[in-house]
């Protein structure tokens, strides 16, 4: 049974990168993120079977971020320009209660959206290039 302890608001979610000497740089000006872990399935249905069944594959593994375009140097914007990167998902980064949803090694890329009525703002996406580790078993 679940704590009651165990929920988290978003304001303090956090996406981190690794840059080329591998320190951690905490991507500034996101609104969002999210991980989507959806696998792929294989039809098993053979003859008498009274309903289709399925056999389950690897997971794949993408997300997707979101926010506002930091002019002092996007980090996630310019990480689209590079091969795998370390990303690391943050349901919150306080210190003294970080709390790591996922990581890994991802590829990216990102898009940049101007309008004469709102933020510039940034978009993009995210694959595995690599194993994630991902906190589903109430270890966060």
């Amino acid at each position: 049974m679940a704590g009651s302890n165990t929920k988290l608001h978003g304001k303090n979610g956090a996406i981190y990168l690794n840059d080329a000497k591998g320190a951690g740089v905490k991507v500034t000006s996101k609104t969002e993120w999210t991980l989507n872990l959806s696998r792929d399935y294989v039809d098993a249905t053979v003859f008498g079977d009274v309903n289709k069944t399925y056999l389950v594959g690897l997971k794949d593994v993408q997300g997707t971020f979101a926010g506002l375009l930091d002019v002092s140097g996007d980090y996630q914007v310019n990480a689209a320009s590079s091969d795998a990167i370390n990303i690391y998902l943050y349901a919150d980064d306080r210190d003294g209660f970080e709390v790591l949803v996922a990581y890994g090694p991802g590829l990216m890329d990102a898009s940049i959206t101007a309008s004469n009525t709102d933020a510039i703002k940034t978009t993009g996406n995210f694959r595995a290039a690599g194993a994630w580790t991902v906190f589903t078993d109430g270890s966060l």
